[in-house]
C-alpha cells in the first residue's frame, strides 16, 4: 500500500503554538486590518454625514442597510480563508458599518463624539495590552458575556419601547461598556490561544465588532445629544 508523504503538509496552528515569527506577523496583520477597517467605517461615516441626500436616503430605508450588513458579516465569514475576497468581504462590511452609523453619529455634538472616539481607543489598548501580557486564562468569561449581552438587549428593547427611562437608558449604556470592554478581553484571549494563524480575517472582524459596540455605548454614556 502506498503511503502518503505528510512531512510537507503544515496545518495552521494557534496562534500561542506557532514559532514566533508566525505568530508576530499573524498579530500584525490582524490588528493592521482592524486599524484599516476603522479608517474606512470613519471616513464612510464622515462621507455620508456630509452628504445631505445619502444621508437622508440611509436614514429612510435603515432597515434594508442593516438587512445588507448583515448578509455583509455571513459573507466576510465565508470569505475568510480566501485571501483577497476575504479583504474586500471584510472592508465592504465595515464600510457598511461605517454608513449606517452615521445617522448615529448626527444626534450628537462633535465634541461628544471625538472624545467617544478617544476613549474607545484608549479602552481598547489598555485591555489589549493587559490581555496580551497576561499569562491568565480567560475562557472563563464566555459564557457570563454572552449572558449579559443577552440580558442587556432584552433590557434595551424593554427601555426603549416600554419603560423609557433615562435612567434605565443610562444603566443600559454602562452596562454595555463593561460587556462590550469584557468582550474586547475575551476575544483578545481567543485570537491569541484558539485562533489558527490563518484566521485573521474572523479574528479582524470580531475585534471590529467589540470595537464598535463600545464607541456607540461611551457615545450614549457620554450624551452631548443636539438640541
Amino acid at each position: 500500500m502506498q503511503q502518503i508523504n505528510t512531512q510537507n503538509i503544515t496545518a495552521p496552528v494557534v496562534a500561542s503554538d506557532a514559532p514566533l515569527a508566525e505568530r508576530l506577523a499573524f498579530l500584525r496583520k490582524v490588528y493592521g486590518l482592524l486599524s484599516i477597517s476603522i479608517f474606512l467605517a470613519a471616513g464612510a461615516s464622515w462621507m455620508t454625514i456630509n452628504n445631505e441626500n445619502f444621508l437622508n436616503l440611509v436614514f429612510r430605508n435603515m432597515m434594508l442597510f442593516f438587512i445588507v450588513e448583515i448578509a455583509a458579516i455571513f459573507f466576510a465569514l465565508w470569505a475568510r480563508k480566501k485571501e483577497n475576497l476575504g479583504y474586500i468581504a471584510l472592508f465592504t462590511f465595515t464600510i457598511l458599518t461605517g454608513i449606517t452609523t452615521a445617522p448615529i453619529l448626527t444626534i450628537y455634538t462633535g465634541e461628544t463624539v471625538t472624545n467617544a472616539a478617544v476613549l474607545t481607543g484608549l479602552v481598547f489598548a489598555g485591555l489589549s495590552l493587559y490581555t496580551v501580557s497576561s499569562k491568565r486564562d480567560f475562557s472563563f468569561m464566555g459564557g457570563m458575556l454572552t449572558t449579559g449581552l443577552i440580558v442587556l438587549i432584552v433590557g434595551g428593547l424593554l427601555n426603549a419601547f416600554v419603560f423609557k427611562s433615562s435612567m434605565g437608558s443610562f444603566m443600559f449604556s454602562a452596562g454595555g461598556v463593561i460587556i462590550f470592554s469584557g468582550f474586547i478581553i475575551y476575544d483578545t484571549f481567543n485570537i491569541l490561544h484558539r485562533y489558527p494563524t490563518d484566521e485573521y480575517i474572523s479574528a479582524t472582524l470580531s475585534l471590529y465588532l467589540d470595537v464598535l459596540n463600545l464607541f456607540l455605548m461611551l457615545l450614549r454614556l457620554l450624551g452631548g445629544n443636539r438640541d
